[in-house]
């Protein structure tokens, strides 16, 4: 008689936090290896209410020396812009690209345009090394509304010259409520994971006074990295994983190796 394989995560109930549009490829990768998903989406993402600075940037791609992408949300964004504006993706071509991580990097070669440059490590020292001499250059970055100051901050440190736009927004879903949060906990939870910051803050604001904390006791709390281990801690979180890498395959492998079952 043939006998299924063991499966490291069999049966463990994994909530997911991450945008309906990212959730099936974590998803996926845990219900390979028999985890039981829960998807409770807690960040989503709009374009910029104004659209002049990344349509001008757009305009002038040709004037930058670098233009960085952070995230593969940057590149989906500010490809659907360049669209909507009348520019070929091919003008990609007019300046060196980084693309910060491997899904960024898939983003931005599915357009048809291979990054210059793709650090691995999501640390802005990687992104500022990997750019080599930068004393007056400039370097374009799309990104989020809400991005963390470092990156542009050591890059000018070096000498130079950044341009920050809004390339998209992040927002809290519609639909993200206490009530969701508590049915999704009374049916059964036994970790969360965590991929951004704003994950981590979007859960505990609509938490509000029972606490993002107390509501998660008992369950092991799963971060994608320090940054995001950080964030949930200040807002009384305990934190049991800690993916030592900014990637998916590595927060999956710090969950299977906290809990496997087998």
């Amino acid at each position: 008689m043939h006998m299924a394989p063991l499966k490291s995560l069999a049966g463990v109930r994994i909530l997911i936090t991450r945008s309906e549009a990212e959730n099936q490829a974590l998803a996926e990768k845990l219900r390979a290896l028999g985890a039981v998903t829960v998807q409770l989406p807690t960040i989503a993402f709009a374009p910029p209410e104004d659209m002049g600075p990344i349509d001008r940037s757009i305009k002038m791609l040709s004037n930058y020396d670098w233009l960085v992408f952070t995230s593969r949300n940057g590149v989906r964004f500010f490809s659907e812009r360049m669209a909507a504006v009348g520019e070929p993706a091919g003008r990609l071509r007019e300046v060196k690209v980084a693309a910060i991580g491997s899904a960024t990097a898939a983003a931005l070669e599915s357009l048809g345009r291979s990054p210059d440059l793709v650090p691995q490590e999501f640390l802005s020292e990687e992104i500022v090394y990997g750019l080599g001499e930068v004393e007056g250059k400039r370097i374009l970055l799309p990104r989020a509304d809400i991005a963390s100051r470092r990156l542009p901050e050591q890059l000018r440190k070096q000498g130079a010259s950044v341009e920050e736009v809004v390339a998209y927004r992040t927002v809290v879903p519609e639909d993200l409520s206490l009530d969701r949060l508590l049915l999704v906990l009374k049916q059964g939870v036994d970790v969360v994971a965590f991929t951004s910051p704003s994950t981590v803050q979007n859960l505990a604001h609509v938490a509000n006074a029972d606490g993002l904390g107390a509501l998660l006791k008992g369950v092991k709390v799963a971060c994608i990295g320090p940054v995001t281990a950080d964030a949930a801690k200040a807002l009384g979180v305990h934190v049991s994983i800690v993916a030592s890498n900014h990637t998916i395959g590595d927060l999956v492998e710090a969950i299977v190796n906290e809990i496997r079952t087998v």
